[in-house]
């Protein structure tokens, strides 16, 4: 008896397109969303700081740590701390 689960095909529209789809619909400003949301002391301000330290960061790039297990990518992240730190970053991201 074959496996039926090799007749087995994706369905379509996947997730993705569904999403797509329904944001297109929307008439919902997602800016103005995430203000009324977040926007609470600064919290948007210090996520944008924190995103454009962290993409800038070779230690912390997904394509240098595909491979390291949890134990490596903690040591790898306590690494770009001690970085961060020692280049005077880390007041920039506690406000």
């Amino acid at each position: 008896m074959p496996d039926f689960t090799d007749a087995l095909r994706p369905s379509h529209p996947n997730g993705s397109t569904t999403l797509t789809s329904e944001r297109a619909q929307s008439d919902v400003n997602v800016h103005h969303l995430s203000q009324h949301l977040f926007s609470t002391d600064g919290f948007l301000q210090r996520q944008t700081r924190i995103l454009a330290l962290l993409q800038n960061e070779v230690l912390s790039s997904k394509a240098t740590q595909q491979h390291l297990f949890t134990r490596g990518k903690v040591q790898a992240c306590a690494g770009a701390g001690k970085t961060a730190s020692s280049h005077g970053r880390s007041a920039s991201v506690e406000r």
